[in-house]
């Protein structure tokens, strides 16, 4: 935790040396999430996120943005007639994305970036209840994942955001049978482990 805040405090010191104009706002919305590695296929874990962002004009076209949120991710599986049966993971991260955005005119703006991120709580259950704790401290500490979306204009204060994010590296080192990848994590040849795989959808408010 406290390598994550450093990372914080040394991104943030990054971009104030950039411009002496900063806008800042809130971010609020909700995930739809999935792990690519486990056995579920599916956008079926919904979640909340949450935070605060800073940006900075680099050119006339092109801004850089700091955000700190919350996000829920995980993934579950509905109990039904048609599967094995009723699972669902939580996974609480905070998260840093940082990322570039290109400038549309009247319309908004294109995203690429990347989020670290720190998982504080993991949580559970299946048919046979709570999973055990031994399942859910295998899970990494922390996350980094790939960023892209698009930010269109709503009002001159009020946007809609939408993102994919994916993890670069495996949130948990397991092989399990019956893996699912989907067609990001193939495109990337992945065989082994766990990745975050999530989309997100949000309002952003510009306070500034």
């Amino acid at each position: 935790m406290k390598r994550f805040v450093l990372m914080v405090l040394l991104t943030s010191g990054s971009l104030a040396g950039l411009s002496q104009t900063f806008h800042g706002g809130l971010v609020f919305g909700f995930t739809a999430s999935q792990v690519d590695g486990d056995s579920y296929a599916g956008f079926d874990k919904a979640g909340l996120q949450g935070g605060v962002f800073v940006n900075t004009a680099l050119t006339s076209y092109l801004d850089a943005q700091l955000e700190i949120k919350y996000t829920g991710r995980g993934a579950r599986n509905p109990a039904s007639e048609d599967n094995t049966g009723f699972y669902k993971l939580s996974l609480h991260y905070i998260d840093l994305p940082v990322l570039l955005a290109l400038k549309i005119k009247q319309f908004g703006s294109v995203e690429l970036g990347l989020v670290p991120g720190y998982l504080f709580a993991a949580q559970g259950e299946d048919d046979d209840g709570k999973l055990p704790e031994e399942y859910l401290v295998e899970f990494k500490k922390f996350d980094l994942g790939t960023l892209v979306g698009i930010d269109i204009n709503i009002l001159p204060k009020l946007s809609l955001n939408l993102r994919y994010s994916y993890s670069i590296l495996s949130i948990r080192d397991i092989d399990t049978a019956g893996a699912y990848y989907s067609w990001f994590g193939q495109l990337f040849g992945n065989s082994g482990g766990d990745f975050n795989n999530y989309l997100s959808f949000g309002i952003c408010y510009l306070l500034k």
